[in-house]
């Protein structure tokens, strides 16, 4: 790559900014996109967070890197087609070698988004013996010891009392003046937020607090869905909430996409979000299919240049919204939404009587 670039002119085309400050876009030079000569070599892969219908002839990057795959090159070495996957109901969609994880859901949000934690990780077992082994006095004195925002300590969460990792979000400013006064925290190991008292954190060893939250941020691949201050949104998170944490169930989550433009983790809703096909071990369809067959989401706008493998998972959910914009459920109730440029989802009309 130096060799084709190096004390050569190139021309950037900047298309976003991402949450961080860094610019997104292309490189080319001459007429050739730069980002080909790493995918033709095997040594880079396509992001499909970023979006390929914002690339110049992004199918041509496809191409490449498709090539680089059958040639088995540098990253691709190992390289082997995914299993298959069911997204609908007896639909398969081919996947692109993507990760799978078996999983439980431990918060639900709006949106569509929630956090998960992986059953079987043995670090999990690990911190809740850790957690189990310590010996928590009494409240500490006010004054020695002041949690500041970003610092890893205990708190008590408020509807069991259990002690858990987390993350001080907010603090007082200064030292703490009374056991009394306010924190909010993160539970790094569930993903809940809430507010406590200084009575209810301690300190704890860095044995404890270096090893990474277990909670990881998701949402539901390929949906939008309508945001709790939405219409429709506290009725699609109170689904989301009663067939996932509700039920009890694991799952398996199908990692569609990874967005890491959410930067470091810094509280609830931010760090790495993982785009999944949720689908529990007993159910016939994904809990994205269910949630378009209830008519509290809809699919995300088509690109005009999508992978394979994600144009079939659309072509395999796209009966579900059909089945509810027909029987005008849900968000479909006063029919079609007029523009499929529009990111929010129909007004509920006020009833007249």
């Amino acid at each position: 790559m130096r060799r084709k670039i190096m004390q050569r002119d190139v021309e950037i085309e900047i298309e976003t900014v991402d949450r961080t400050g860094t610019f997104l876009g292309s490189m080319w030079e001459g007429k050739t996109n730069a980002a080909t000569f790493l995918l033709e070599a095997g040594v880079a892969k396509m992001q499909t967070g970023f979006g390929a219908d914002r690339i110049p002839e992004a199918h041509l990057l496809e191409l490449a890197e498709r090539s680089a795959k059958n040639q088995k090159l540098k990253i691709w070495e190992n390289y082997v087609e995914g299993e298959e996957v069911v997204n609908g109901g007896g639909s398969k969609v081919e996947t692109r070698q993507k990760e799978t994880l078996k999983v439980v859901v431990t918060e639900v949000l709006g949106g569509g988004r929630f956090y998960v934690q992986t059953v079987g990780d043995q670090k999990v077992a690990s911190i809740q013996n850790q957690l189990a082994s310590l010996s928590l006095g009494d409240a500490p004195i006010v004054g020695s010891f002041n949690p500041k925002k970003g610092d890893i300590v205990l708190a008590q969460f408020s509807l069991d009392n259990s002690w858990n990792r987390a993350m001080i979000v907010n603090a007082p400013r200064g030292a703490v003046q009374s056991p009394e006064d306010k924190l909010e925290v993160f539970y790094i190991d569930y993903g809940n937020q809430e507010t406590v008292p200084y009575s209810a954190i301690r300190p704890v060893e860095a044995s404890v607090s270096s090893a990474p939250g277990l909670a990881q941020l998701c949402r539901l691949a390929y949906l939008k869905v309508p945001s709790l201050e939405e219409d429709f949104g506290p009725e699609a998170g109170e689904y989301l909430h009663s067939v996932t944490l509700g039920s009890g169930k694991e799952f398996k989550a199908v990692v569609e996409e990874r967005d890491t433009s959410g930067g470091k983790v810094k509280g609830q809703g931010t760090g790495t979000e993982l785009a999944v096909t949720l689908i529990a071990v007993d159910d016939e369809i994904s809990v994205n299919a269910a949630m378009l067959q209830e008519g509290i989401a809809r699919m995300e706008k088509r690109k005009r240049w999508e992978h394979k493998d994600k144009k079939e998972a659309l072509d395999a959910l796209e009966k579900y919204q059909e089945e509810a914009r027909k029987s005008r459920t849900g968000i479909w109730q006063y029919g079609d939404i007029q523009s499929d440029d529009e990111d929010s989802v129909p007004v509920r009309k006020p009833d007249r009587g």
